[in-house]
């Protein structure tokens, strides 16, 4: 508890910021919904989707076209970029969990206490899961709300909740991928000011990867190497859980997670003279 307590004086600020900016972002996109339900832009949709080819419709989720104009399938659509982001706020917060006691000075204060280094690898994973649990869940409710505001007439509201529920409790389980990889990455770096780098470049690394499995059918076996596509907003609306994937994530979060047990129990810590 006390290191939960800890880190959440130290990340809060933090924490308001990125859910502060991905509240707004999440409720003016969703602001642009009651545009989309109008013949009009059925028509458009209709016209234009079907000029493009196959490859680039998957490749950006355009596959139903219809599913815009309706509130859940337009959430999963736009969702889909700000997943992106949760991503990145995940594994970032698993690249600053250890290192940034070295990179702060602060790693003395920590071995001045009675518990060992499996202890404090333990309590850092959890205390910064709490925070990434929080950031979901605040998210999350954020999403009921702005759906609810929007919606079109006559939308089965219900319905809608387990839909939304399904996506963010499947998308829950990369986030925990995520933020396991970024976990694994903190007990080997030097410095948190590379936290941001080494974020950014996994998720968009893997975010480019699964464009290139979806778009060019060879390479379509690349698709496990991107963990967002195991849980992509509008494919799991039309196609429910891939439960494959699913166990992936899981088990790969705990076989990084003890990895991360193993390489911090035998690193030379750099203590600040």
């Amino acid at each position: 508890m006390n290191s939960i307590r800890l880190e959440w004086k130290q990340e809060r600020n933090g924490l308001f910021v990125w859910l502060f900016f991905m509240v707004l972002i999440m409720g003016l996109m969703m602001a642009m919904f009651p545009v989309m339900s109008n013949q009009g832009m059925e028509d458009i949709l209709t016209t234009k989707l079907d000029a493009m080819p196959p490859e680039m419709l998957e490749a950006f989720s355009l596959t139903n076209g219809a599913s815009l104009l309706q509130a859940a399938g337009f959430f999963a659509y736009i969702f889909q970029y700000l997943f992106l982001a949760a991503c990145i706020f995940a594994t970032m917060k698993g690249a600053q969990a250890l290192i940034k006691e070295e990179t702060n000075g602060t790693i003395e204060y920590l071995y001045a206490q009675p518990i060992s280094r499996k202890a404090i690898v333990t309590s850092k994973y959890i205390a910064n899961l709490v925070l990434l649990l929080i950031f979901w869940i605040v998210l999350y409710g954020a999403a009921l709300l702005f759906i609810y505001l929007f919606k079109e007439d006559g939308a089965d509201f219900v319905e809608i909740i387990k839909d939304i529920t399904l996506m963010f409790g499947a998308e829950s389980l990369v986030l925990l991928f995520f933020y396991s990889i970024g976990f694994l990455f903190s007990t080997f770096i030097t410095s948190s000011r590379s936290t941001s780098g080494v974020a950014l470049l996994l998720v968009f690394g893997t975010y480019m990867i699964g464009l290139v499995s979806k778009m060019v059918e060879e390479y379509e076996f690349l698709r496990v190497l991107s963990p967002i596509e195991y849980a992509h907003p509008a494919a799991l609306l039309e196609e429910g859980i891939s439960w494959e994937y699913m166990v992936i994530c899981i088990i790969g979060s705990l076989l990084v997670l003890g990895l991360s047990y193993l390489i911090y129990g035998r690193k030379d810590l750099r203590i600040q003279v």
